[in-house]
């Protein structure tokens, strides 16, 4: 039985419990509190860090009520993707012990893991003092998300705060007007409906450009950020191609970086350019979400954690309540996503990891990821999803669909370097100083050297 149907049963069944063990005068067992395991760490302060997005923003919004229930305070730093990244590196190597628990990228968990900057948390999990018996995460949450963002060789290191996809936005209300409706039909000789295949997304394009009167077909994150490289990804696995031939994240094996199957992928995200902004080789998923927020994008690809501050913030976006939301359109490679996260991880080093895991393991709870998702959050619990204030959304159903398919990505100790080398050659190719073939062959080459002997290049180079 899941959570979601127990749960509204459970105050009645522990009400009958309670009144047997009086009848029969069994020694009742006080039961696992927040309130006595926080006991001891009441007055902490625990510092961390992550993302600037509203998935930071609802844990925000939630800590005071952790706070009062245990005494034990939450400050909280936000900070642009990148910058986030670097200063958690900063403090971990410089030993400088600022954050009792912080929020990464899980492709950083590898180099992480390898130079023995984190604490597992099966210590925590098998601590009866610290361990909540209602959470059970192997029922609680998706297992191979859990496992792919927050695991590494065969060892949990911390819970999701998001599990991210990206997928397919879309502009219902053009979609939906009878005069794009028939004039798409005249054109095409089809419904204007989201694409089905990279065709279909291509004409969509093709057709909703018209940048004399400020829309522009689509829009691209062509800036050198890890922003490219995680757009490329879709098209990547979609055409059917990967990086390297494995079937773990934390797997090291032949590099397939520059197939057939990626130089075609790389072909068809250049030629997405000329129906995109003129300044896209300056964008990042900041910049592409402010157009869509303006309305001056029809479709995009971009990240599930964001689709709030589009979707649903009247205050922020003038096409809330306007959005259309599906998978990325189908490939050689059939329907597919890509896994990202950022998990909830505690330093080796941190001054205070126990009331750290309280507070992770707390926001673990049905209640509180409930609210972050509704706040703009990517809960890996598959009973927030089936909530019915989260199936109303209109981009539930992408986000569920996409977490059936998505693909791992590298967490290798090296996985840093290969996305530097992979944004490099990327941002050439798009800014026509490559082929896509040469560009890709570069990159296979680098990270062929990179990675050493487990990681032989498949396909030659030129």
């Amino acid at each position: 039985m899941r959570v979601a149907e127990w749960w509204p049963r459970a105050p009645r069944r522990a009400g009958v419990v309670a009144a047997l063990l009086c009848v029969f005068q069994v020694p009742q067992v006080l039961a696992w509190t927040l309130e006595e395991a926080a006991k001891p760490y009441a007055g902490t302060t625990l510092r961390t860090i992550g993302e600037a997005l509203p998935p930071l923003e609802a844990m925000k919004a939630l800590a005071p009520a952790f706070t009062k229930r245990t005494g034990i305070k939450v400050e909280i730093e936000m900070y642009e993707h990148s910058e986030a990244v670097n200063k958690v590196m900063l403090d971990l190597n410089g030993k400088r012990r600022r954050y009792d628990f912080i929020l990464q990228p899980h492709r950083e968990l590898g180099k992480f893991v390898a130079n023995g900057h984190l604490t597992p948390i099966d210590g925590f999990m098998n601590d009866p003092k610290l361990r909540d018996p209602a959470f059970v995460p192997e029922q609680a949450l998706y297992p191979a998300l859990w496992k792919e963002i927050s695991w590494y060789g065969g060892k949990p290191y911390g819970f999701p705060f998001t599990a991210l996809t990206m997928y397919a936005w879309y502009r219902a209300d053009l979609l939906a007007d009878p005069k794009e409706q028939a004039g798409f039909r005249a054109k095409y000789g089809r419904a204007l409906a989201p694409a089905r295949n990279w065709q279909e997304y291509r004409d969509l394009a093709e057709w909703f450009h018209r940048p004399d009167k400020g829309l522009y077909g689509t829009a691209l994150q062509g800036k050198r950020h890890e922003a490219l490289w995680y757009e490329w990804l879709n098209f990547l696995y979609s055409f059917g191609g990967d990086v390297l031939k494995v079937s773990s994240g934390s797997q090291c094996g032949p590099v397939i970086v520059n197939s057939p199957a990626a130089v075609e992928s790389l072909d068809y995200y250049r030629s997405l350019l000329k129906f995109a902004p003129p300044d896209s080789l300056n964008y990042f998923w900041d910049d592409v979400m402010a157009l869509m927020q303006q309305g001056r994008v029809f479709e995009l690809i971009m990240w599930n954690d964001s689709t709030y501050a589009v979707s649903e913030d009247r205050k922020a976006s003038t096409v809330a309540g306007r959005m259309a939301f599906d998978m990325l359109p189908a490939g050689k490679g059939g329907k597919v996503g890509q896994v990202e996260g950022w998990s909830y991880l505690i330093p080796a080093a941190a001054k205070n990891r126990e009331a750290a895991w309280l507070f992770v393991q707390w926001m673990m709870e049905y209640r509180q990821q409930l609210a972050q998702h509704l706040g703009g959050g990517a809960s890996a619990r598959p009973d927030v999803y089936a909530a019915p204030e989260v199936r109303k959304l209109p981009y539930s159903k992408a986000s569920m669909q996409t977490n059936e398919v998505a693909r791992p990505k590298a967490t290798l100790p090296q996985s840093g370097e290969m996305t530097d080398i992979l944004v490099r050659e990327l941002s050439a190719a798009l800014a026509g100083e490559k082929t896509s073939k040469a560009a890709l062959d570069r990159a296979a080459k680098d990270i062929g050297t990179l990675l050493g002997k487990c990681a032989p290049l498949e396909y030659p180079v030129q």
